[in-house]
């Protein structure tokens, strides 16, 4: 029995299907899983250094506004469809998982013409077109939340976002030990995903002499590629201080939040539910563009408590400053925090996204899957 897996172009749409491929190897051994990712990308990287069987496709991302790269995309979606066909063909999965965006959309209409069983997973609030769109065709639908539920309708399951065992697995000590960090000195982590973050990065890289000597804290920040390099260059002209660990890529984000006592980060769907899972208070600051999903991703984790909401333009070196000040030496403050991200975490969310998905390979119902 085969399932073909498809999310790429960025790790928040690869990384969950890599959680539901461990669950349904570990619970169905003989289950073989096969990945599509985008070339050009980051998918290839990420697939080779954990020895996943994958193939690459040219789909492109699609702009929200007509533009030259809009029609890029669109040709690149065309011939995206013609090879995940060709992959699916010469594969036979029982099932085709996508987690949406240009991959999962390829991945799913190639899956509708050869007639192969489909289930999505949706994991922002507001779930993207990919998902919109193959819903039509979709045996079933796994949601981050009741709100993107009620998109989909009666085969939609909430099941929260999927989540890698090395991630949750992790442990302080673990982190703490891996990063070179120093028990007794509050630590700040800071992360824009996968692609990195600008704004983050200049503010935090503003604040960095203050956070490091007028508030002793240490410093983990996952740069990403975009700033990597000059990041790196003003932290030589600060004199290389010690307590500030600049990493463009951590395979696993699990060490670093498992040893955070603050994250400052974006709201993507992953970056939140890995951070709920450990425990991390948060200042969260959403990408203000692809149609604002990210600023609903994070107000029901702003509301709970467990995060402080910050708008994109208002994120300067002054407002983070002013919350860092205002939160870590606030000890009841930080324990209400983690005490409300614990309770908004979703840990068997992978084991039950890969019962459905063995449940509908088989044949049975998706609603009737929590029986297997």
């Amino acid at each position: 029995m085969g399932v073909l897996l498809a999310g790429g172009g960025t790790a928040g749409h690869l990384f969950p299907c890599i959680a539901v491929a461990e669950e349904l190897q570990a619970a169905y051994p003989d289950m073989q899983v096969r990945f599509v990712g985008a070339s050009g990308r980051v998918d290839a990287q990420l697939l080779a250094a954990r020895g996943l069987t994958h193939e690459l496709i040219d789909a492109r991302p699609m702009p929200y506004s007509l533009s030259l790269a809009a029609i890029h995309g669109a040709i690149g979606l065309v011939r995206g469809v013609s090879q995940a066909g060709r992959i699916i063909r010469d594969f036979s999965p029982q099932v085709v998982f996508s987690t949406g965006g240009y991959v999962g959309a390829a991945a799913a209409i190639a899956a509708h013409r050869a007639r192969v069983p489909l289930v999505l997973h949706a994991s922002d609030v507001q779930p993207d077109r990919s998902n919109r769109m193959a819903a039509h065709w979709a045996a079933a639908v796994t949601c981050v939340s009741p709100a993107a539920a009620e998109v989909f309708g009666e085969i939609a399951t909430v099941t929260g976002h999927p989540i890698r065992r090395e991630v949750a697995e992790a442990t302080r000590e673990h982190g703490m030990a891996e990063l070179g960090l120093e028990p007794g000195r509050p630590t700040l982590v800071v992360t824009g995903g996968s692609q990195g973050a600008r704004r983050l990065n200049m503010a935090v890289i503003g604040a960095l002499p203050e956070l490091l000597d007028g508030l002793g804290m240490q410093v983990v920040h996952l740069s990403g590629a975009l700033d990597y390099a000059s990041l790196r260059g003003k932290w030589e002209e600060l004199g290389s201080p010690e307590h500030y660990h600049l990493i463009e890529h951590l395979p696993n984000a699990g060490l670093a939040l498992a040893a955070a006592d603050l994250l400052i980060t974006r709201a993507g769907a992953a970056s939140l539910a890995e951070a709920c899972l450990h425990g991390v208070p948060m200042i969260v600051v959403p990408y203000p563009h692809a149609g604002g999903h990210q600023r609903l991703n994070a107000e029901p984790v702003a509301a709970s408590g467990a995060a402080v909401l910050v708008d994109d333009e208002a994120f300067t070196t002054e407002r983070l400053l002013a919350l860092v000040r205002e939160i870590v030496p606030d000890a009841e403050r930080l324990s209400a925090m983690h005490d409300a991200a614990m309770a908004a975490a979703k840990p068997g969310a992978a084991q039950e996204i890969a019962q459905i998905v063995r449940s509908v390979a088989v044949g049975g119902l998706a609603g009737s899957a929590s029986g297997l």
